[in-house]
This record gives structure tokens, sequence and C-alpha cells, in this order.
């Protein structure tokens, strides 16, 4: 049996969340025309901060980016301190990139793809 940690939960969560929402309102209306466009692979992008450092990561992300800002789930309200974001980029470093300077050393990028269920069957072939 795996045992996964809070933080996977909550990402794993996040993930399939997000991933029920259309595109074209995940995406943003007011989306920059760099690497959060359309092109490219999506990464979901998880900022932790601690409890302490809430506001500090808030204001950073204000300073940094406001689109980024708006795109993003946060889930200090209930004490889980992290954003969760979905973006488009054409690399893992520059999804990293979008993420606030002080929090990109922390942040984690996690490169997203979806099965099928032919590709599904297949792994179980494989096996």
């Amino acid at each position: 049996m795996v045992r996964r940690s809070m933080f996977e939960i909550v990402a794993i969560a996040v993930v399939v969340a997000l991933c029920a929402v259309p595109s074209s309102f995940a995406a943003g209306a007011s989306e920059a025309k760099s690497s959060t466009s359309q092109q490219g692979d999506r990464y979901i992008i998880l900022m932790p901060h601690t409890k302490e450092q809430c506001l500090k990561a808030l204001d950073e992300m204000v300073a940094s980016s406001t689109d980024l800002l708006a795109r993003t789930e946060w889930g200090c309200m209930v004490g889980d301190h992290t954003g969760y974001v979905i973006v488009n980029a054409a690399s893992e470093e520059a999804a990293r990139n979008l993420v606030p300077a002080a929090e990109r050393s922390s942040a984690r990028v996690i490169k997203l793809n979806k099965f099928t269920p032919e590709q599904i069957r297949s792994f179980h072939q494989k096996m």
C-alpha cells in the first residue's frame, strides 16, 4: 500500500478538481501572452509556505504577477499554506520562473498529462 502525505493528497485533489474545470475558465480571461498561454505542456505549481510566511508570500505574488495571483487557488484559509495553479509553459523551468523569485526554491513544479482508456488498457497488457 502506498502511503501519501497530506500534501500529496491535497495536491492530487486540486489537480483532479482543476482538470474538471473547462480549460477556457481555468486559463483565465486576462492570461499573459508569455509562457502561460495555451502553448506548451501543462504544469501544476505548488507554492508552500508557513503560516508565518503567509502574508509575505501573498504580498510577493501581488508585486510579481496579479495575473498569476488571479489564477492561483490557496489553501491558507483552512491551514494548508500552499498556492496551487495550473499553467501552460514551454518547460518546467519556464513554469518555475512564473513563481515570485522569493518563493521559487520551495515551489514544486509537476508536469501533468492525461490518459486515455486505451493507454490504461495498454499499461495492463505490459505488466
